[in-house]
């Protein structure tokens, strides 16, 4: 069921009312460290990232078209923000260009990493030393982070159910 005063939400999660060219009404939206940053510089950000990514490795644009099934002109257009990129064709990209999507995610909109730009850097430094981990030494480290902090959700396995 519904919640039954909208309001509430939006004042709970620090949501402000905003518009934005992508969209005809009004749409409310969690500032970043800036302000609201518009759905169109997300996807510049996203373009951006893309580009780097693909010349790291050193492949052209007709060469990631091909391999993701579509014309190079199609995927050039994402690389300069002219078309909406579904996250399912980023996933698919993040395959061949070896990134992380997380990474992506932090280009476009670091805000969800943290309320400052220092603490989100922080946070996605060592989101990518996570990912980069043996599987082993992962598991080490999760068990020691929720002895250090435990978590209440029904995923986690209580202290008293570890001991």
């Amino acid at each position: 069921m519904a919640i039954k005063d909208v309001q509430t939400y939006i004042d709970r999660h620090g949501l402000v009312e905003t518009t934005d060219s992508e969209v005809d009404k009004p749409i409310w939206r969690k500032p970043g460290f800036n302000g609201v940053r518009s759905l169109l510089e997300m996807e510049e950000e996203l373009s951006r990232f893309l580009r780097e990514h693909r010349d790291a490795q050193n492949l052209n644009r007709e060469q990631v078209g091909m391999m993701i099934g579509i014309h190079q002109e199609i995927y050039a257009r994402h690389e300069r923000a002219g078309a909406k990129l579904r996250v399912t064709r980023l996933l698919h990209l993040a395959e061949l260009l070896d990134f992380s999507p997380v990474e992506a995610i932090y280009a476009a909109a670091p805000q969800f990493f943290g309320d400052s730009q220092e603490e989100a850097a922080v946070k996605n430094k060592l989101v990518k030393r996570i990912l980069d981990l043996p599987a082993a030494t992962a598991q080490n480290l999760l068990m020691l982070v929720e002895e250090l902090s435990p978590d209440d959700s029904n995923d986690a396995p209580s202290k008293s159910a570890k001991r």
